[in-house]
């Protein structure tokens, strides 16, 4: 398809792309090199009162980035069906927009399509909104954002903008050169729904990254690998799970960069790394890593976009949830006789803002399943599985909140367990001989090497040479998998028992020995941290952990959520925040029900279910707004009251232990109520000194305190904050003491 010249122009201080489609014209005197902005508006929309008409404009520049005030000094009318002139016209004498220069749209030239549903309105195809006059010739606007955080391979266009299909690459650099562009159409251009479509779609007009991996008619793949650009051609198909969204109605304004090849720890030899917006360093490579590195750098990062769909290899979706502060989600795959998919290319994962934004963007991205879905709540939940990796004293205590707040919703206490211990138990006693790390490195480097066979030999065909056709890491990681080749199916029966095993002896409730996977009672709870498992492929340490091949081994998804903040590195005088993100993995065919079920548990605990873009995923508490604080006191009550009661249960009972929490002892974790994400507003510098006797020592903050922090006001500054941390207690469990 040939590719016609773009325009770009400013408004207001702003870039602005002009897309070459014509959309209509008028019969005003502009010059065919003149580009002017305007409001494209309806007659009905024109026939109200001055007041009227102002509210009118004022509505179109604050509910749209695009739209800036200068498009409402020129309006364009737009003809209504039953209108007889098609004339260019210009009003001079009616009172209600007499003060703005108004032109008639001809009607003759608007859009029409043998594809269009013919029950539509014409205004559905050429809607109200912001609009370029290049000469006479009505096109639509695209805001250029800079891609500061240098998360996109390039930004796109439709072709067509009634039938957006295919798209064309388009990287104009910003008005600085320090960095690309991305085009971004106005919202007021589309509809509430689709053509033929009966019910509103929930994501129809929302703009969504794309990763590098999935193809898209008329862009290029590039997986950051020259070679791999210079040996394909632009896609001449659309994949399955992109051409659902456009069928939804997204908005797609660009590719989103992926490590090279899709390696986990690729050093980008051939391109800059993404800039993460919530670390402290931005240029540190090591927190730049994955698949999913561009779409969570993107969306953490700039707030005029709403979704990202990201590649899912080697968990790349829990590791850039964690590390940029966003709620993602890696899928259950469609049925439960679905086997897990051996390669690395495990699909795609989705990113969103908010629990209710990833929920919405699941159902309209990934495909039906085969099978009904299972609901997940708290009537059918026996177990909950805390993995304790959390080392960290302060991430113990954030990590805490989180599962109290899941143990009071579904009524179960959890289980805690140490995979690297029980495994290292099991292998012992069973006389198993293999390394599981050294066994998930060498089948991810096997299944790496066997997928992108075809592109070493296309690219052998194509240049007659393999001289350039990749950098070190991956010449390492092939190198590797060929000393391997004739072990593949050894090596995927070694992690088929580290999957059985898992199911039987973890899984497995004391009153059904089933797997999770059948019986969806259990959930798994990953704490915050960074992979603990290192082995080597060239110059760097790529990281391989347990807890990464639990979902994509028992088919199930898995979900980051990002729920508190705790200080970092100060820089200056500017202090940092990282987000605290725990990874919830539910059993099969539960995607839907369980973002459910984790929304709700967080509500009912008062904890944060949204983030927001930026460096901060929640914004700092105003010294005027503290958080609310439960008494000493009270807590002191209510554990007193849960002791006796645990009493009384255990002198009725024969002597069992029971296998769940009292209701006591859910009133008592119940009983302090501090927001996870203020837990740190309180410095020890404003808790009353600790006594020398024990018995004096608190974990929570008392009622003097509290007077003492609300008095203190003038005094939350930056330094404070800069000190203050989790090292307040808040572990509920350490009440009973």
């Amino acid at each position: 398809m040939s590719v016609p010249n773009l325009i770009t122009c400013e408004v207001d201080g702003i870039q602005y792309l002009l897309h070459p489609q014509v959309l209509g014209s008028t019969e005003a005197p502009i010059k065919a090199d003149q580009v002017i902005p305007v409001l494209l508006l309806t007659e009905e929309e024109l026939n109200g009162t001055p007041d009227q008409i102002g509210q009118l404009l004022q509505f179109y520049v604050e509910t749209d980035d695009v739209c800036s005030p200068s498009f409402t000094d020129i309006l364009v009318e737009k003809p209504s069906k039953d209108s007889s002139s098609n004339l260019f016209m210009k009003k001079k004498d009616d009172s209600s927009y007499s003060s703005k220069a108004t032109y008639r749209l001809q009607k003759t030239v608007l859009h029409t399509s043998s594809t269009d549903n013919p029950e539509a309105r014409d205004d559905d195809y050429l809607p109200s909104g912001p609009y370029f006059l290049s000469g006479p010739n009505l096109h639509q606007a695209y805001r250029l954002y800079p891609d500061t955080q240098d998360a996109f391979v390039y930004g796109m266009i439709p072709y067509d903008v009634y039938n957006p299909s295919g798209f064309q690459a388009v990287s104009f650099l910003a008005s600085n050169s320090m960095s690309k562009t991305i085009p971004v159409p106005s919202r007021h251009y589309t509809r509430l729904t689709t053509r033929g479509q009966k019910r509103p779609s929930p994501i129809r007009g929302k703009r969504i990254t794309l990763t590098d991996g999935l193809s898209l008619l008329g862009t290029q793949t590039t997986l950051s690998c020259k070679a791999y650009v210079d040996t394909y051609p632009s896609a001449t198909e659309t994949d399955a799970c992109v051409q659902r969204l456009l069928e939804e109605g997204a908005v797609l304004v660009g590719k989103t960069k992926t490590s090279q090849l899709r390696i986990g720890s690729s050093m980008w030899p051939e391109t800059h790394f993404p800039a993460n917006p919530r670390a402290a360093r931005k240029g540190n490579v090591f927190d730049c890593n994955g698949t999913a590195v561009g779409s969570a750098s993107a969306l953490a990062g700039y707030s005029w976009l709403e979704y990202a769909v990201s590649g899912n290899v080697d968990s790349a979706v829990r590791e850039s949830g964690k590390r940029c502060g966003l709620y993602g989600l890696r899928r259950s795959l469609t049925a439960e006789h679905d086997k897990p998919s051996p390669g690395p290319n495990e699909g795609v994962g989705i990113f969103g803002r908010s629990l209710h934004d990833l929920s919405l963007i699941a159902e309209c991205t990934f495909p039906p399943l085969t099978a009904p879905p299972k609901e997940l709540s708290g009537s059918n939940v026996k177990k909950i599985l805390y993995l304790d990796y959390a080392k960290d004293q302060k991430l113990e205590y954030a990590m805490d909140v989180f599962v109290n707040a899941l143990e009071r919703h579904l009524n179960v206490a959890r289980t805690t367990v140490n995979l690297d211990e029980e495994w290292e138990k099991y292998w012992v006693k069973s006389g198993i001989n293999f390394s599981l790390r050294k066994t998930a490195r060498f089948l991810y480097d096997l299944n790496h090497y066997d997928e992108y066979a075809k592109f070493r030999k296309d690219y052998q065909a194509k240049f007659h040479s393999s001289r350039g056709l990749v950098d070190l890491e991956a010449q390492a990681l092939w190198s590797s998998a060929r000393d391997h080749v004739k072990r593949q199916r050894k090596l995927q029966d070694q992690v088929n028992i580290f999957r059985d095993w898992f199911e039987q002896h973890i899984l497995a409730t004391e009153t059904d020995t089933a797997t999770c996977g059948t019986t969806g009672d259990t959930i798994i709870v990953i704490p915050d941290i960074d992979f603990h498992h290192y082995h080597i492929i060239g110059f760097f340490g790529r990281v391989l952990a347990m807890e990464d091949m639990l979902s994509p081994q028992t088919a199930t998804p898995q979900l980051s959520v990002p729920f508190t903040q705790n200080p970092g590195e100060c820089l200056g005088d500017e202090q940092t925040y990282s987000p605290v993100v725990a990874s919830v993995i539910g059993p099969r065919m539960t995607t839907t029900s369980l973002i459910t079920l984790i929304t709700q548990a967080l509500k009912a605990s008062g904890l944060p279910t949204s983030v927001k873009p930026g460096p901060l995923c929640f914004p700092l508490p105003s010294s005027s707004a503290h958080a609310t604080i439960t008494t000493t006191a009270t807590a002191t009550a209510t554990a007193a009251d849960a002791t006796t009661a645990d009493s009384d249960d255990k002198n009725n009972d024969d002597g069992n232990d029971e296998a769940g929490p009292t209701a006591a002892e859910l009133q008592e974790r119940a009983a302090t109520k501090l927001h996870p994400h203020e837990m740190w507003l309180y410095s020890e510098q404003d808790v009353e000194e600790e006594d020398d006797d024990d018995e004096k020592k608190t974990t929570t903050v008392t009622s003097e305190q509290g007077k003492k922090l609300r008095g203190a006001e003038d005094r939350w500054g930056g330094e404070t904050l800069a000190k203050s941390s989790l090292d307040i207690r808040v572990d509920l469990r350490e009440l009973k003491k």
